[in-house]
């Protein structure tokens, strides 16, 4: 980005930093020292004790602006200067979105900003081929290709410096987050590794870089469940990590609708070719991204390979639709089956919407010879006044609300024409 703008980008912070202080900081632009500094030096005529006592800090604030396709997206972290904290993390903003249009105010194109991971990947192939080891590395290129030959070497200490020196270059590549994660898992035991990550790595990255950290090494299953299909749809890399599908079950404590939608939704963003979120494009090995994503062909695979029409919820067509069904033994007996363990406190709901858009919703209690999941009692149809956009609401096993269509099966007992206004139907 000009370099005018990001002066007044400092400039800003400062004026906003002294206001909020009532002007109580001392505050020295890093930028304007060098300056005066280099004047010093070449005028001869600064008194030099000073400027090194200007110069002296409790604290440091790093800004790091980064231009996107909506803005420019800024991260502002405060580390200590003094004591026996230097270097530790005081605070951090996280990233936020200043929303210009950058190339009719700054010239800048963000389509060429986005070559910047071609270019990237062609000077570590460059890089790649002088065989040893770049003694002072000094960009992206230089410290992957070091890292990589480092923990070939099972240099770890040194091979996660370069790690954490590419990541923080802030590039959209994948392979160095998942190899410093490991490494640093391996090396420090998982609860170690989250202070390294959390404290040196989370602080200094960008808002996709941090989603994609977050979920693949932090997130709870409450926390990864309660994500939503917007939050895919505004990230590449969370929607990479999502559609890897790791810890995706069909049966057992993490198994849930939730979960089969967010990785059908994800998978099916990242799989399209020659868009902002094909994922070949964020990694920098091709033979590691497709053996990553093996799993997730195969069930996407089996999706498309499912029919519709087979009777019982366990049919692969419906993976990432819904776990949900209601059976018809006649026109006066039905019930509701949910596959996947819920929370029992909360009674799950039927609910139906006339073709108005009226809702009405029944509650189900437990049937207590079941221990995983709910199902009803037979409850008589006619409760239901409408029979269309049928859906089953219940929370998750994590305590996530989840909502999804249901499975109408054996619908040729009913005395409603179900097939006229609701989807997934089965006579």
């Amino acid at each position: 980005m000009p370099e005018d703008f990001l002066r007044k980008l400092t400039s800003d912070l400062e004026a906003a930093l002294l206001t909020a202080s009532d002007f109580e900081i001392n505050l020295a632009n890093r930028a304007t020292m060098e300056d005066v500094w280099q004047e010093a030096i070449e005028f001869n005529n600064a008194d030099f004790d000073d400027l090194f006592k200007n110069a002296n800090a409790d604290v440091m604030l790093m800004m790091s602006p980064r231009a996107i396709s909506t803005g420019v997206e800024i991260a502002i972290t405060a580390y200590s200067l003094i004591g026996d904290n230097v270097g530790k993390t005081l605070a951090s903003s996280g990233s936020v979105l200043l929303p210009i249009d950058l190339q009719a105010n700054l010239g800048v194109d963000v389509n060429d900003l986005n070559k910047q991971m071609a270019q990237v990947l062609a000077e570590i192939e460059k890089v790649g081929q002088t065989g040893g080891l770049i003694s002072s590395p000094n960009t992206y290129a230089e410290f992957y290709h070091n890292a990589r030959l480092l923990q070939q070497r099972g240099e770890v200490d040194l091979a996660m410096r370069n790690y954490e020196a590419a990541v923080k270059e802030g590039v959209n590549f994948i392979d160095p987050i998942i190899d410093l994660i490991q490494l640093a898992d391996t090396r420090y035991g998982k609860e170690a590794a989250k202070k390294y990550l959390q404290k040196r790595i989370i602080p200094e990255v960008h808002e996709q870089q941090n989603l994609f950290i977050n979920y693949y090494y932090f997130w709870t299953d409450f926390e990864k469940q309660n994500l939503i299909i917007a939050d895919l749809d505004a990230s590449p890399l969370l929607s990479i990590v999502v559609a890897l599908g790791d810890g995706l079950e069909f049966s057992g404590e993490k198994a849930g609708a939730k979960n089969d939608m967010l990785w059908r939704h994800a998978f099916e963003l990242v799989s399209q070719k020659n868009t902002k979120f094909s994922f070949e494009k964020y990694f920098i090995d091709d033979i590691r991204a497709y053996s990553l994503f093996e799993r997730s062909r195969q069930l996407k695979t089996m999706i498309a390979d499912g029919d519709p029409n087979k009777p019982g919820w366990g049919k692969n067509y419906y993976l990432g639709i819904t776990r949900s069904s209601l059976t018809f033994f006649d026109q006066a007996r039905a019930y509701l089956t949910i596959f996947e363990k819920i929370d029992f406190s909360k009674p799950p709901q039927i609910c139906s919407s006339s073709m108005s858009g009226d809702e009405r919703c029944y509650e189900f209690f437990r049937n207590s010879t079941y221990k995983d999941w709910y199902q009803s009692e037979v409850f008589s149809p006619l409760l239901f006044e409408n029979w269309c956009n049928m859906s089953a609401r219940y929370f998750s096993h994590f305590g996530v609300l989840t909502k999804t269509p249901v499975i109408i099966e054996s619908a040729r007992f009913s005395s409603e024409d179900l097939e006229n206004c609701n989807k997934y139907v089965v006579n």
